[in-house]
């Protein structure tokens, strides 16, 4: 059997908001699975690699600080590293690190140097009150707190590659202008996050059958946003891929060992491999099961791919088809 692998937390530069220094990240399981869990893992060592021992050097990099920059702003309280270029100003912050600083560090990125597309301002978050709610087409609704999903799930832990579908949108720009800014070529960064596993926490509160239309699993963040009018950030991925146990979409609560970064969700936030970052919502507050796709503006207006006819004024017209729609209509003259 292998050896448990023992990991020392870092403290965490917001203390008042920290998780308490009692709180086990790594429970041992003397290798067997945790009672209760759902999971159809066949190993039955399932303990985390030490992979800090190859990447750690790596990882070190000088500390994060308060930038004068955010004074005037909703994330002055924020500590970002001071190496990562800003895309946007000031607010909201938005930034990757310098293509060859990111490349030096390899496959591992720190999370300091990982890039940020934030839509507003940083939500303070508090690990000991902060709560998941999961509710919609679920036998039994739940409110999570942090510790429970730590200590109540069996964790996964695994490197996932995040990348900003605007990755080097400046180029396109060069090309054809877009409604969005110009990310470079470094809007891209793997990190090792650890979580529990989203089909653990949907069966253990009793999602219901597909055929009574439990088809979509919709994720809300914390944030305040303009977009629609005003709205939180929102999103959805089909039934199929929640339960999917080998796509490993987790409520993630590390990176590299350490609690969330701010920037980056503390205290929660979705990890869906394969996926573009604009499905990872960040702060995660709500998971609602529902019959149809999310209809938040971030999901139905903000992250679309659209067909080649629709530039940026089709795009933002108030009269005609809706962006959604004419991508709806193109599709299905393709297809016919």
């Amino acid at each position: 059997m292998a050896a448990s692998v023992e990991y020392k937390l870092s403290p965490h530069p917001w203390a008042s908001n920290a998780p308490s220094s009692n709180l086990d990240f790594f429970p041992s399981t003397g290798g067997k699975r945790r009672s209760g869990s759902e999971t159809d893992s066949d190993d039955e060592d399932n303990i985390p690699p030490d992979w800090r021992s190859l990447y750690h050097p790596r990882l070190e990099v000088e500390p994060a600080v308060k930038d004068p920059r955010d004074e005037a702003t909703s994330d002055a309280w924020v500590r970002r590293h001071p190496a990562l270029v800003r895309l946007t100003g000031k607010h909201p912050f938005n930034s990757e690190p310098p293509l060859p600083r990111l490349m030096s560090h390899g496959f591992i990125t720190p999370a300091p140097l990982h890039y940020v597309r934030n839509h507003g301002a940083v939500p303070k978050a508090d690990w000991s009150t902060w709560t998941v709610e999961v509710t919609g087409l679920v036998k039994r609704p739940a409110r999570l707190t942090m510790e429970q999903l730590v200590t109540g799930f069996e964790a996964v832990e695994l490197p996932v590659t995040l990348v900003c579908a605007g990755n080097r949108r400046k180029e396109q720009n060069m090309v054809q202008q877009t409604v969005g800014f110009n990310w470079g070529a470094a809007g891209v960064s793997t990190s090792v996050w650890r979580g529990a596993r989203l089909r653990d926490v949907l069966r253990r509160c009793g999602i219901m059958p597909s055929k009574g239309g439990a088809l979509n699993v919709c994720f809300e963040g914390a944030e305040d946003l303009p977009g629609g009018g005003g709205s939180k950030y929102g999103t959805s991925i089909t039934r199929q891929w929640a339960l999917d146990p080998s796509r490993d979409i987790m409520l993630a609560y590390m990176q590299n060992g350490e609690p969330l970064l701010p920037d980056h969700g503390f205290p929660v936030r979705a990890i869906i491999p394969g996926c573009i970052g604009g499905r990872m919502v960040k702060w995660v507050k709500r998971i609602i099961v529902t019959t149809a796709e999310s209809d938040n503006y971030y999901h139905y207006k903000d992250n679309r791919v659209l067909p080649s006819h629709v530039d940026a004024e089709l795009a933002n017209a108030d009269e005609g088809l809706s962006t959604h729609e004419s991508y709806t209509e193109e599709r299905s003259k393709q297809s016919g």
